[in-house]
């Protein structure tokens, strides 16, 4: 536990509450891969959201990144502080 943090992490919990609902509603995917790969996407989304900054772009450039072997910029994500 870090001493000034609540017990729990409302913060990150509300950002990921879309993702739970979804998953609920259409009853996930078929496989692990399947499941990793949503989470991923989620968090990107919510990461970009928080960061003012749109998603879309940032999607393809991961995605490009990937099938050409390289690693994402990822230099714009700033440390974001969920104990609030």
């Amino acid at each position: 536990m870090v001493e000034g943090a609540g017990p729990t992490n409302n913060l990150a919990k509300r950002l990921l509450r879309r993702g739970v609902l979804w998953r609920k509603q259409s009853l996930g995917t078929e496989s692990e891969t399947g499941d990793r790969w949503f989470e991923r996407i989620l968090n990107l989304t919510q990461t970009c959201r928080q960061q003012k900054k749109l998603s879309s772009p940032v999607h393809v450039e991961a995605i490009d990144a990937y099938f050409h072997g390289k690693e994402p910029d990822l230099s714009w994500i700033e440390k974001i502080d969920y104990s609030s």
